[in-house]
């Protein structure tokens, strides 16, 4: 419903500012919309008042004004969703210079809503939805989801949308929602408006687009088409810039122009002259020295000279600006003499001084040094200390054979006997005694004895087993750290058995012990030994010309291998 009156005691359309004119310069006439619904929306109504010119002023104090032209008589008003009010009579005629209230009393209408449905490629685009209800204002729809989809349930009627992504044109239509049992679906198809770009350069710069920080040495991204200043960054260095072109659907590559160095000089001179000159770990030359073009800020510098102590210090360069470093190099250095292994009791040059590791101030130049720890070889050699060396480590050779020791041992014996032997001995002060005992493995041949008188007149068959002891000693000469050489003689007895016969003879032995350590403790040895008999047994004399094994155990050579342990 909607009543018309006029408002004589309103004076606005007489009174500026309010007072407005049409073009043939008669007063307009300001017509007051209301509605009996303080919430509604008075924007959302259109009004037409036929031939007649109208303007519409949103608000003035908070109420919604229309500028209406003299001899106005009906008006036609328009609200999505509702019926249209066509010529409605005034029941007056509209005066200039008068003020009207225009007062809406309006039920409320059924609203219909259908889901409108934005598909949109390509997917990674991240798109934007705006919308515009027809009368209305533009607002966000929301955003596109990761299949680049969007739907939302709307009023049935015309909408105007645009669809907008980075690096992409936007994309505008119309869209008509009439089917409200219905989903309607809108295919966008995003036009890119980018290109992939790949800026590089050969030095650690940071790279900055429109003084956007993008990557180090090399980045690469989509960029929007358009022009760009791209500029290359670097710590000591001047920045370089440059503009770039970016056309869409082109990819493009820039190598990047590195950034300018600023650097300084530096002059070292040193006392004496002719030492080694390290900057930042790199090796310049020697002094006198002049190195130019190094860049501006903090640098390390280490002088090294023979037979002096190596210095190294911090220095600063500044633009174009000569820096000069003048340092006198001592002789004498605090040096440290280690010892493989550590502890060991050092003398230098006669004077006994501790046990390493040992540190002292000392000039450089040669000194005789000695080392000793039990267990390993004296170390005693004429070295040269160098102060540009204060650190120096020697390396001790560990002494396996030892001059007191006492072993046991294992083997085999092969030659002229053969058979498994066993010995223990020992080493004083290098001197060596030890016994051993031979199995032999082998019997002789079958011999026959024949009994002239008693109960056994007839042959006997005997097999003789040989078994020697020996008694040896000798002198240990140690060759190295593990291999010691002791030639030995000695006397062994040698038994011969079997049933209900014996015999036996006595030989001299001569021959060199070598035993060669693996580890502290155990090793292995071989000894090449010569027998020479010197007392035979009766019995042995009447075997010995019957049997060639016989004879040949009590002489004859034999070596004898296998293994030591040794205390």
């Amino acid at each position: 419903m909607v009543s018309f009156r006029e408002d004589p005691r309103a004076t606005a359309a007489n009174q500026p500012p309010y007072r407005q004119f049409d073009e043939d310069g008669n007063p307009f006439a300001i017509v007051k919309v209301r509605s009996t619904n303080p919430d509604d929306d008075l924007r959302v109504f259109s009004f037409d008042f036929g031939m007649l010119d109208h303007r519409v002023v949103e608000s003035v104090d908070d109420e919604l004004w229309l500028y209406v032209q003299q001899n106005a008589k009906t008006v036609t008003i328009n609200r999505s969703g509702y019926q249209q009010l066509t010529n409605y009579d005034l029941r007056t005629t509209i005066r200039g210079g008068h003020t009207y209230e225009l007062m809406l009393q309006l039920s409320a209408a059924p609203v219909y809503q259908q889901i409108l449905q934005f598909n949109i490629q390509p997917i990674s685009s991240r798109a934007t939805v705006m919308i515009t209800p027809q009368g209305g204002r533009q607002e966000k729809l929301g955003d596109a989801d990761a299949n680049g989809q969007l739907a939302k349930s709307l009023p049935l009627g015309s909408y105007t949308y645009q669809v907008m992504a980075e690096n992409y044109h936007t994309s505008e239509g119309i869209v008509t929602l009439k089917e409200a049992n219905k989903t309607h679906v809108e295919i966008i198809t995003l036009k890119a408006n980018f290109a992939t770009v790949t800026l590089s350069v050969d030095v650690d710069a940071d790279i900055y687009v429109n003084g956007e920080m993008k990557g180090r040495r090399q980045w690469n991204g989509d960029l929007r088409a358009g022009q760009y200043t791209v500029e290359c960054r670097q710590e000591c260095h001047k920045a370089v810039t440059q503009t770039i072109t970016v056309v869409e659907n082109q990819p493009q590559t820039y190598r990047l122009t590195p950034p300018t160095p600023i650097t300084g000089i530096l002059q070292v001179t040193t006392q004496p002259l002719g030492a080694r000159v390290v900057v930042d770990g790199q090796e310049r030359g020697t002094t006198p020295l002049t190195v130019e073009s190094l860049i501006i800020g903090s640098h390390r510098l280490e002088l090294h000279l023979k037979n002096h102590k190596s210095e190294s210090l911090t220095f600063d360069i500044k633009e174009q600006t000569v820096t000069p470093v003048d340092i006198a190099l001592s002789d004498m250095a605090r040096m440290t003499i280690k010892s493989q292994p550590a502890g060991a009791e050092l003398t230098i040059d006669g004077q006994r001084l501790g046990q390493t590791p040992y540190t002292a101030d000392m000039v450089s130049g040669d000194y005789d040094i000695l080392l000793v720890k039990n267990g390993w070889h004296d170390f005693a050699r004429h070295i040269h200390l160098d102060s540009s060396h204060p650190e120096v480590t020697l390396h001790m050779d560990k002494q396996y054979q030892k001059p007191f020791c006492f072993y046991l041992q294992t083997g085999f014996q092969a030659g002229s006997l053969m058979g498994a032997e066993g010995t223990i001995g020992a080493y004083i002060s290098n001197v060596n005694i030890e016994a051993g005992y031979t199995l032999g493995l082998a019997k002789s041949e079958d011999i026959y004895w024949n009994y002239t008188s008693g109960d056994a007149q007839r042959p006997r068959l005997c097999q003789y087993k040989p078994t020697v002891i020996t008694l040896r000693a000798g002198y240990g000469i140690v060759m190295g750290t593990r291999l010691r050489l002791t030639p030995q003689a000695g006397a062994s007895l040698l038994q011969l058995s079997a049933t209900d016969s014996k015999s036996s003879a006595v030989s001299a032995t001569a021959g060199i012990r070598a035993d060669y350590a693996i580890a502290s403790g155990i090793g292995i040895f071989a000894t090449p030994e010569a027998a020479f008999p010197v007392q035979k047994g009766d019995n042995y004399k009447l075997l010995e010309p019957l049997s060639s094994k016989i004879k040949g155990w009590a002489t004859g050579f034999n070596l004898r291998a296998g293994l030591t342990i040794f205390f």
